[in-house]
């Protein structure tokens, strides 16, 4: 497989990224890759049919699986309403 180097990415754009890659429970590069193959993998591809169908939570689950079976335990999605927001003055 092929590696790529992107140079000169708006900083607003890869906080987006980073985010969206936290609400599906992925790394910042596991976010881009998915989003690569969902937008330029071959449609008629296995592969990239279950890629495309898969939540984070999924995909998650697969590239653990991927390493081997790696354990690795997800918390639930939960929100603290008394919890301190940084920035949020």
């Amino acid at each position: 497989m092929g590696s790529v180097t992107i140079r000169s990415i708006d900083d607003a754009i890869k906080h987006s990224a980073r985010l969206a890659a936290a609400r599906n429970g992925r790394s910042l590069e596991a976010e881009l890759r998915a989003l690569l193959v969902k937008t330029y993998g071959n449609a008629e591809d296995d592969h990239t049919r279950r890629i495309r169908a898969m939540s984070g939570r999924e995909f998650v689950d697969h590239l653990i699986k991927t390493a081997n079976g790696a354990t690795l335990e997800l918390p639930d999605d939960t929100i603290d309403e008394e919890r301190d927001i940084f920035g949020a003055d």
